[in-house]
């Protein structure tokens, strides 16, 4: 097996765990009325560890999946996520070095900017959501839990791209 078809497989097995994770365990816990988002935060981490390209393809996968659970318009979440792990990815090969409390800092900001951007997105197509009087609260659990399960997904990460790609966030 080459590098790259294992990376995809580890890649793979990274987000149905945090799939998984989202469905069973954080749909439960909701913390006013807000469930937290893994899968944004496996987007973001996946630029930061992956670089644009990688951010941008996990990103679609993660939010096609949370597309397939959530009632609303297909491909809503899969064009937000993939756009944030984008923009997180160029903004990590910018950036000479991540530490950790950058890369903190980076899930905070792009949190908050994913929730935005589907609440943008959704409204455009309709939905309700960039006027919902809920979506600083949304906004504010999202970027706390993501700030939380910053490290440890970012080490996740750092498994799933493998040995060649650990130039990222320590």
């Amino acid at each position: 097996m080459n590098g790259g078809s294992g990376s995809a497989l580890r890649w793979a097995a990274v987000v149905v765990v945090a799939f998984v994770l989202q469905i069973g365990v954080l749909a439960d816990l909701q913390p006013f009325g807000v469930h937290p988002d893994v899968m944004l935060l496996m987007a973001i981490c996946a630029g930061i560890v992956g670089g644009p390209g990688r951010g941008a393809v996990i990103g679609f996968c993660a939010g096609l999946l949370v597309d397939l659970v959530l009632p609303g318009t297909l491909g809503v979440a899969a064009f937000a996520y993939g756009i944030v792990g984008f923009a997180v990815g160029v903004l990590a090969e910018s950036l000479m070095s991540t530490s950790r409390s950058l890369s903190v800092a980076i899930t905070a900001v792009a949190s908050a900017a994913g929730v935005v951007l589907y609440a943008i997105v959704a409204e455009l197509l309709g939905r309700r959501s960039l006027t919902d009087p809920n979506l600083v609260r949304i906004v504010g659990i999202v970027v706390a839990a993501n700030v939380l399960l910053c490290v440890p997904a970012l080490a996740s990460s750092r498994w799933a791209e493998g040995e060649t790609q650990r130039a990222g966030a320590r």
